[in-house]
């Protein structure tokens, strides 16, 4: 080897552990940065969604809603009821609700009579009356057209009740989702679907001799779609 490539490795020697102290060095002024970032806990930059325009916790609501029930196809159903709630929260609310059914043929059922001149054995609901507990699970907002902010809430449901048919009254379970969209501070406008299960008995309404009688037994899986507006009272002081 001669002097020439000796001075080379010689001078390798020292740059090399300099280069890679200085990579080490850079990768640790980065985690540094990164971590009084993150940490700072400056709200104008990282709390924009948890500021709520508004509060829930300690408050009281009350709601009235239009529904739409899907329990069978042979039965057109469409309810209208209420609720009352409080908000142990801003995540957790209980509520009691209840509705009353109309109930009228379906399509199906019209069809069926005029065909077979005869009609089906169903079980008309007639009402329903439970409690729930909702859990906002996301908050969120929305620009509307550039010039509205929209604030909502994504809720889960679940509860349990009492259905009121025509053959009897029947205990119900039920689980759901929905939105709550927010006009003002205690002003909204509230979406929700709820699955519902019960077992049920069918009156006879076709055989003469046996008109009235239970004839069959079966699962009724109803689906829940409500629609309505609720009012938020009492408690503490909103946030701005």
């Amino acid at each position: 080897m001669g002097y020439a490539s000796l001075f080379c490795l010689i001078v390798a020697a020292q740059f090399i552990p300099a280069a890679a102290r200085a990579d080490q060095n850079e990768k640790v002024q980065v985690d540094a940065i990164k971590e009084k970032y993150w940490n700072r806990g400056d709200e104008s930059e990282l709390g924009v969604v948890q500021n709520r325009l508004y509060t829930k916790a300690g408050k009281l609501e009350v709601g009235s809603f239009f529904g739409m029930l899907s329990s069978d196809p042979f039965l057109s159903v469409q309810s209208f009821g209420g609720s009352v709630g409080f908000h142990l929260s801003e995540y957790l609310g209980l509520r009691l609700l209840g509705w009353k059914s109309q109930v009228s043929p379906s399509n199906a059922l019209i069809t069926f009579q005029e065909t077979r001149g005869a009609t089906t054995n169903t079980n008309e609901p007639r009402a329903f009356y439970g409690a729930e507990a909702a859990g906002s699970i996301l908050y969120g907002k929305l620009s509307f057209l550039g010039k509205k902010i929209i604030y909502y809430d994504l809720h889960l449901l679940g509860g349990a009740g009492v259905t009121q048919t025509e053959s009897g009254n029947y205990i119900t379970p039920l689980l759901g989702v929905g939105q709550q969209i927010y006009l003002s501070k205690s002003l909204s406008l509230v979406v929700d679907y709820r699955l519902m299960a019960y077992r049920e008995n069918l009156l006879e309404k076709v055989i003469p001799t046996k008109l009235g009688q239970v004839v069959d037994e079966r699962m009724n899986w109803t689906n829940t779609l409500t629609l309505g507006i609720s009012m938020l009272f009492g408690g503490g002081g909103d946030e701005s």
